[in-house]
């Protein structure tokens, strides 16, 4: 992996561990449960586990293709192995991906934002004002949006603190019985979980600000079991707490969850969650829309970076202003869900196998 990015601009390896775990926290782990009951039922924290561990797999396939790459990212690869102008094609369609699945986060959490808290203000303020601290964060660098990473990781973990008043409500026995149900339905639960761990896939991009990519690879892969083990905890402290037939009918069941989490000093607990999680998802935004410019530049170089970003910003604040109705909500989720399962479990194992291919005609030939 032959990085070519200044040292200035590039962290320390063990913030890996912070970028992947923050771009994996956003809106969906307020909500996931519900459809995720749907195939495999109680047992459907099992799906998760299973799904988690998968992506340590499909991990190691995206580092062995940033190594054959010539500057160690997804976007040189595409230029090595289609040339100037179908890889620029790539990484240009991979900036939409990345666009779209950054437009999704802003979108839900200006959804939860009225649904919560101020069912009064309208969706272009929200919009407006996400807007202008994304540009802040984004138009900093690479460096910076780190720093949000980090304490976007280490301030929510305070939250988790109170979920031990919860321990007094749950009942174990909502989760039998086990092992009742088949693989046909844990597939479909693990199909449904599949947003929940999008966002490390941004590494393919960032990961020549890395220093010394080979230390920072254990960081990536401590990252994804954490987050693994984290989900799979929620899911099973979930299942516990609602029984199966009332957790199909909640939209937000992590919220409804922590409603009855009230100190002397201070009643609603949930809006203390819901605000401090901005500090959550802004790794994700920030993330999925660096990844886009970054993409776009290598592809047209002569484009400034601050104008595309003003650019995806305005598609971003005429998206949330205009596109309120519920029909919109459940097209841009499915459009996520669709395009990021392609691409993790279909395009990059198709990498994976056309990197290995040429490595071994590489090696044939030189023999």
């Amino acid at each position: 992996m032959n990085s070519q990015i200044n040292e200035n601009k590039q962290v320390s390896p063990y913030f890996v561990f912070f970028l992947i775990h923050g771009s994996q926290t956003g809106i969906t782990v307020l909500r996931f449960q519900g459809n995720v009951s749907k195939g495999a039922g109680s047992e459907a924290w099992i799906s998760i586990l299973a799904l988690g561990l998968s992506f340590q797999l499909l991990f190691m396939m995206m580092l062995y293709i940033l190594k054959k790459s010539t500057a160690g990212d997804i976007l040189s690869f595409h230029k090595d192995l289609l040339g100037k102008k179908l890889g620029g094609a790539l990484n240009l369609l991979l900036a939409c991906y990345f666009s779209l699945a950054g437009a999704s986060v802003v979108y839900g959490y200006i959804d939860l934002l009225q649904v919560w808290v101020f069912d009064g203000i309208a969706s272009w303020e929200y919009a407006l004002l996400l807007s202008c601290l994304i540009f802040y964060l984004v138009s900093g660098g690479f460096r910076v949006i780190t720093g949000v990473a980090f304490w976007g990781v280490v301030i929510p973990a305070l939250l988790l603190i109170p979920f031990l008043y919860i321990a007094n409500y749950l009942e174990v026995s909502y989760l039998q019985p086990l092992f009742d149900h088949s693989l046909k339905d844990h597939f479909i639960s693990a199909k449904t979980a599949v947003p929940l761990f999008l966002g490390f896939e941004t590494a393919l991009v960032y990961f020549p600000f890395i220093k010394n990519g080979k230390k920072a690879s254990k960081w990536g892969y401590f990252a994804l079991l954490f987050t693994t083990l984290l989900y799979t905890a929620v899911t099973l402290v979930t299942f516990m707490y609602f029984a199966q037939g009332k957790i199909h009918h909640l939209t937000w069941p992590t919220l409804t969850m922590i409603k009855i989490i009230q100190f002397p000093f201070l009643e609603r607990f949930e809006f203390i969650f819901i605000f401090t999680w901005l500090l959550v998802i802004m790794p994700v935004i920030c993330l999925y829309l660096w990844s886009a410019i970054r993409a776009i530049k290598t592809t047209l170089p002569k484009i400034k970076p601050t104008y595309i970003l003003l650019f995806l910003l305005a598609v971003y604040f005429l998206v949330n202003s205009k596109l309120t109705d519920i029909y919109y909500t459940q097209f841009i989720q499915k459009m996520v869900h669709i395009s990021s399962t392609a691409f993790l479990f279909v395009y990059i194992p198709l990498l994976f196998i056309v990197s290995v291919i040429r490595q071994f005609i590489k090696k044939q030939k030189e023999g």
